[in-house]
């Protein structure tokens, strides 16, 4: 299967699935930005960051985020700096500072 008609499978599959907020965090070697918006799954939300062009490229990690956590509608659907998810999350830390912890 190629990877369009995958990614068309994929988008079919999550298209029952109710939305919810979701954090995606892009990334090469170094952090490229998040988004936050609202999707009903993970290709659904990096289709949506390609149609936006806010999709920085690199790999992204994904989490939903719990409605109490949400933050305000200035951060959302566009591309956010570390210094702009640190203003509404400031205890946020990149993969590399968790690991550096131990």
């Amino acid at each position: 299967m190629d990877v369009q008609a995958r990614i068309s499978e994929l988008l079919e599959q999550e298209s029952t699935h109710p939305e919810v907020w979701l954090y995606l965090s892009f990334a090469d070697k170094t952090f490229l930005g998040a988004v936050i918006l609202k999707a009903r799954g993970v290709t659904h939300a990096v289709n949506a960051c390609w149609q936006k062009q806010i999709n920085p490229g690199g790999e992204v990690l994904c989490f939903e985020i719990p409605k109490d956590k949400v933050p305000p509608e200035k951060y959302q659907n566009r591309l956010l700096t570390l210094q702009e998810i640190r203003e509404f999350w400031p205890t946020s830390k990149s993969i590399r500072e968790w690991e550096a912890r131990k």
